[in-house]
């Protein structure tokens, strides 16, 4: 048995491959936040690979002739620069989805795999994908008045309402 953990595109979307199993992921983003997480708790290192991302990116980016359109080293290029893009892409939606993550988990006080499944079924069970409702989550931050400091914190799931100076002080 092997202890990898593997992201792999499937006709499907994308499947994280580990000792525990096969996950099914949904799009990319998901998929990478799963396979980190799967990675922690089996305790396996985490480096991305860089080489990949420079070989992919070629000595350049093509003349656009016709002899690109039907060299088969150039249509390569073409698709690994592609391919290059959509992991950019995906790394930087990856952001807010760990973010928003570590918000869930210490809003709810769960683990950070309770708060990507909490995400996740979500998403689906909405239709969208992991990383606009990871975004909508950090969205919220910033509409959510901070408790003042003789209030005591909200607990799991339960939000502050109203001014909090004004709740402090018995105001409201």
């Amino acid at each position: 048995m092997t202890s990898d953990v593997s992201l792999t595109r499937t006709p499907r979307g994308w499947a994280v491959t580990s000792p525990a199993g096969t996950e099914d992921a949904a799009d990319l983003v998901e998929g990478l936040s799963l396979a980190d997480l799967v990675a922690e708790e089996l305790g396996l290192l985490v480096e991305p690979d860089r080489t990949a991302r420079r070989s992919a990116r070629g000595p350049g980016s093509g003349s656009g002739s016709v002899e690109d359109a039907v060299d088969p080293a150039a249509a390569r290029v073409a698709e690994l620069e592609r391919t290059v893009a959509q992991l950019e892409h995906a790394l930087a939606a990856r952001v807010s989805t760990e973010r928003a993550i570590g918000v869930l988990a210490e809003r709810n006080a769960i683990s950070a795999r309770a708060a990507f499944e909490s995400l996740r079924r979500d998403a689906r069970s909405q239709g969208r994908p992991v990383a606009q409702l990871a975004r909508e989550v950090l969205d919220s931050l910033s509409s959510e008045p901070a408790p003042s400091v003789d209030e005591p914190l909200p607990g799991p799931r339960e939000r502050v309402s109203g001014d909090p100076v004004a709740a402090a002080d018995g105001r409201s």
